[in-house]
């Protein structure tokens, strides 16, 4: 997803989002099915019961265009924190040298060497005849 399509999509949810709700009865929106989705087109439909909100009916364009821009506000936040405890972490840290791919593989083959003499077996490959 490109920076304008989450731009787009963020723009679409603040538009939803700024339409009027229309609260509608549970009993009558089952009555009235078709009027009721042609309300949600037009703005924020919120189904009722007993007067209290129970549910809302939105197009599925605006769900999908609120789950990407969430989806895309987590992923950025994750990123952010990721970012925040690296920053712990090196601050945090003791200077230690970087070290080559072949001194980490010696030092890879070394503890392997001494765990298998811990537990006697050798480095060769057993027969399986």
């Amino acid at each position: 997803m490109t920076t304008q399509d989450t731009a787009a999509a963020l723009l679409r949810v603040a538009s939803y989002l700024g339409r009027p709700q229309s609260f509608i009865p549970v009993a009558d929106a089952r009555a009235e099915m078709r009027r009721t989705l042609e309300l949600a087109v037009k703005g924020s439909v919120v189904l009722t019961t007993h007067g209290e909100p129970a549910a809302a009916v939105v197009p599925f364009t605006t769900l999908e265009d609120m789950r990407l821009a969430l989806l895309h506000l987590l992923v950025e936040e994750m990123g952010s924190s990721f970012e925040r405890s690296q920053e712990r972490a090196r601050s945090q840290s003791v200077k230690v040298p970087a070290s080559s791919e072949e001194a980490l593989e010696a030092l890879v083959g070394e503890a392997v060497k001494k765990s298998r003499k811990r537990n006697g077996k050798s480095s060769r490959k057993l027969s399986r005849g």
